[in-house]
């Protein structure tokens, strides 16, 4: 009995031996993802970049599979740096940012080239395809359905890296992207947080320093309620549309009320609305840049138009073996509506409740195109005024600060209290892809590093002698106010108090209005940046307040004081189809 006991006891041994040694054969390193070039780029192009690409398996099963893609940078700074970029969706794969955007690579007349405004040039660029079944990760697990599952995985997938990567350990990280991107990212940079507060066994902290989301998704009241001030500042909005605009925003926000969640497909249908206004041409403006048209009901989903291209370069055999994707079966899509579909019913709280608390321990930017409709400036700049981060609401008298790239105006910046906002111009839901240079020097701002090491030219205003001075008047930042000679000092406070007195008759005329319709506006007060005055509106962040005060908050523009609008909107709901895509795609 003692002998058969010690031979099992061996026999268990070497097996035990025989798996690890096995799992050390399995375990990786950064030499096995060395992509040595691509198929289409020449051999001189592909010894300017070095990277890395392939699958981390998450668990030891390696069900499921993330695809990452590294950019090694071109001229490592002191303080090196490791961005991570991520793309939304949900569903999206991060080949957006790889080819489109601040990757190495752009097609230029449908030939792959360098770009000049990849973000690698001073910092390693890792653009990761999540959740699983995004782009070319993949499982063999049902599609994650909760923004715990899916950082879970994002944390997984940061210590299989770093484990594959031990060198960039010690980078400072900053998370990036755009979009949907702007509610992963915050749950991501808490986690990383939390993380690191205390760091598990068998782990190492990760050395976060910010966060930069470009029109990002992030607080749904306030972005819902942007779309009726922004089709109407930009030219968007006709007659025939408001009415329905304003039904639905009312049934939008009684949804709110119910339950505070990342989407809702009640909202959903004011960008639908939007896009339909004008579908009888069969065009329709382009949801991402609305500067363009579009086929109805794409209405930009065609867009950008190297689409095809990717679709067509990622999916060829030759260039998957040269990114070592290890299954043959992976067809590469730009967004999983899969994906997409598993995450509907996410009751997870949307990210702008995590950024108060992620702003006292990092640093966080915001920027925007000026042409994006779905997740549109003004959405950015409502929530920025009425969240209360470090004890303050808003951005309080902090004025805009110029900006110029290569001497031509690029836009405007704000910063206070760990929290950077920038609006840039001539450019669209996709920052980079309009205005590669500009978004590559503000993202170099943003990291801290020395722009004068770039190979053009930056400025802020802050950066020359005659800079604006933080406080004073508050300026417009969409349009800047003329300022009010100190030499008519009079006819200024005259002018003052007209004003005061004008919007006084307004808001009362207005009230009284709302009390004969029976009060049937129990919306979101919101304070633009331009009138972000801190003794108006909510004393704390309307997200700690219980669902149901919503209802003591007043909405203040876009709303039409018309008893024809719910029959009209009823006469719309009942005429059919309003759109095959409810939900379109934040990338």
């Amino acid at each position: 009995m003692r002998a058969s006991q010690l031979a099992w006891m061996a026999i268990a041994a070497i097996a035990q031996l025989s798996s690890l040694n096995i799992a050390q054969a399995q375990q990786k390193v950064a030499e096995d993802y060395l992509v040595t070039g691509l198929p289409d780029l020449s051999a001189e192009e592909s010894a300017q970049i070095k990277q890395y690409a392939g699958h981390i398996a998450l668990d030891p099963e390696q069900a499921n599979n993330l695809f990452f893609w590294l950019v090694a940078s071109r001229q490592p700074q002191k303080s090196q740096k490791l961005v991570i970029w991520l793309n939304g969706g949900p569903g999206c794969s991060s080949a957006d940012g790889y080819f489109l955007e601040t990757g190495p690579l752009r097609w230029v007349d449908k030939k792959l080239t360098i770009n000049k405004g990849g973000w690698h040039e001073f910092a390693d660029v890792v653009f990761l395809d999540q959740p699983v079944g995004t782009g070319l990760s993949y499982t063999n697990q049902p599609y994650l359905e909760t923004m715990k599952e899916i950082t879970t995985h994002f944390l997984a997938f940061l210590k299989e890296f770093y484990t594959i990567f031990p060198d960039r350990a010690q980078h400072d990280v900053y998370l990036a992207g755009e979009s949907f991107a702007g509610t992963y990212i915050p749950y991501f940079g808490q986690a990383i947080l939390e993380h690191n507060e205390n760091v598990p066994a068998g782990h190492i902290p990760y050395n976060l320093q910010g966060l930069a989301i470009g029109n990002g998704w992030i607080d749904p009241l306030h972005q819902y309620t942007s779309y009726i001030p922004f089709i109407e500042q930009y030219g968007l909005a006709t007659p025939e549309l408001m009415p329905l605009m304003n039904a639905q925003q009312d049934i939008c926000l009684d949804a709110i009320r119910r339950q505070d969640l990342i989407s809702q497909n009640a909202c959903e249908q004011l960008v639908t609305l939007i896009l339909q206004s004008n579908s009888g041409t069969n065009q329709c403006v382009n949801q991402y840049d609305i500067r363009l048209l579009d086929q109805y009901p794409e209405c930009g989903l065609n867009w950008p138009y190297e689409l095809p291209l990717m679709s067509v370069y990622l999916n060829r055999e030759d260039v998957k073996k040269a990114l070592h994707v290890n299954t043959g079966t992976i067809h590469w899509d730009e967004c999983s509506r899969r994906v997409s579909i598993a995450l509907q019913q996410d009751d997870s709280t949307p990210a702008i409740t995590l950024l108060p608390s992620i702003l006292e321990k990092t640093k966080i930017m915001l920027f925007s195109g000026q042409q994006d409709l779905i997740c549109n400036h003004i959405g950015t700049e409502y929530l920025i005024s009425n969240m209360t981060w470090q004890g303050s609401q808003g951005f309080q008298d902090t004025q805009p600060i110029g900006w110029k790239v290569e001497d031509k105006p690029a836009g405007e910046w704000k910063q206070a209290r760990n929290l950077t906002y920038v609006l840039i111009y001539n450019s669209s839901h996709m920052v980079p892809y309009d205005v590669p240079l500009v978004a590559l020097d503000m993202m170099n701002r943003f990291m801290g590093l020395d722009t004068k090491l770039q190979t053009f030219t930056s400025s802020l205003e802050s950066d020359i002698d005659n800079a604006v001075p933080l406080g004073g008047e508050k300026v417009d930042i969409s349009q800047p106010k003329p300022s009010i000679s100190s030499n008519s000092g009079s006819a200024a406070l005259l002018f003052v108090v007209m004003v005061i007195g004008v919007a006084i008759f307004v808001i009362v005329r207005k009230n009284q209005r709302q009390k004969k319709l029976g009060g049937g506006h129990d919306d979101v007060q919101w304070f633009p940046l331009s009138n972000n005055n801190n003794n108006q509106g909510m004393g704390r962040d309307r997200r700690h307040a219980p669902v149901d005060e919503l209802d003591e908050l007043v909405v203040e523009g876009g709303i039409h004081d018309s008893d024809d609008d719910d029959e009209e909107y009823e006469d719309f709901l009942s005429s059919g189809d309003h759109g095959r895509n409810p939900s379109p795609p934040r990338r």
